[in-house]
């Protein structure tokens, strides 16, 4: 876990934290497993996020709001569960997945940037959602290749 973590540089303690405070991680026999429950987290944050993002939505008329809570999480949530699928058979494409989650807060960020909306919770949504997507990249990137 202190490995992974040393390669998310900005986030360090807060990896260490995640990791920690969950029970699936702390269990993990190998970095398989390990790459599992983080990406389960992150597929399970992504889904709350969406949830949290669809209420907000149904207050305004806000179309960014409407693209983070369709398509960008949408995208957060599949990659993930792309990811979870592939992991054992394809670690490699399980990989990429992971990095790519991050493209969805980063979208709606821009989009929320772009019609002057500042909402907090929405900030620490992506961020979050960038931390998993990174300790994610960071995890699958030590299960070996299956070449």
């Amino acid at each position: 876990m202190i490995q992974i973590c040393h390669t998310i540089a900005t986030e360090r303690a807060k990896c260490m934290d995640i990791m920690k405070s969950n029970p699936k991680m702390l269990s993990a026999k190998n970095i398989v497993q390990l790459s599992q429950a983080i990406l389960e987290l992150g597929m399970n944050k992504g889904k709350e996020g969406q949830k949290f993002l669809t209420e907000l939505a149904k207050k305004s008329k806000s179309l960014a709001l409407q693209q983070c809570t369709g398509f960008d999480y949408d995208s957060i949530v599949g990659s993930f569960k792309s990811a979870l699928g592939e992991i054992k058979e394809d670690p490699m494409t399980a990989n990429y997945d992971a990095k790519v989650t991050s493209d969805g807060p980063d979208t709606c960020n821009k989009g929320m940037a772009n019609e002057k909306i500042v909402n907090p919770a929405i900030t620490e949504l992506s961020k979050e959602i960038r931390l998993l997507s990174g300790i994610a990249f960071a995890t699958t990137n030590f299960i070996p290749n299956k070449n």
